[in-house]
């Protein structure tokens, strides 16, 4: 296959599309973190019995989990922005 050369304006252009991403999952982020507070109130004020206990700990879990995969995706997604933008400076 051949190699698509972009030029400086469409490796920019991606690259601001990413930024958008990137602001998109801030936003997601966000949004987790105040459930994850609430997740937290709720076990804290309910977790000790034990009809409703052990789901309001595996919300926890699955709410941190998410959390860092958002993080994780938030992370690549700006080592790319700054790759395409140092493409965009070396063309």
């Amino acid at each position: 296959m051949e190699e698509v050369i972009l030029t400086k304006d469409q490796l920019l252009m991606k690259s601001e599309g990413v930024k958008d991403c990137v602001k998109w999952l801030e936003k997601k982020l966000k949004e987790e973190k105040e459930c994850l507070k609430e997740d937290n109130e709720n076990l804290r004020n309910f977790g000790m019995f034990d009809g409703c206990g052990p789901s309001y700990r595996q919300n926890l879990i699955e709410r941190e989990a998410r959390m860092e995969s958002l993080v994780e995706a938030k992370v690549g997604l700006e080592k790319y922005m700054r790759k395409l933008r140092h493409m965009a400076d070396e063309v």
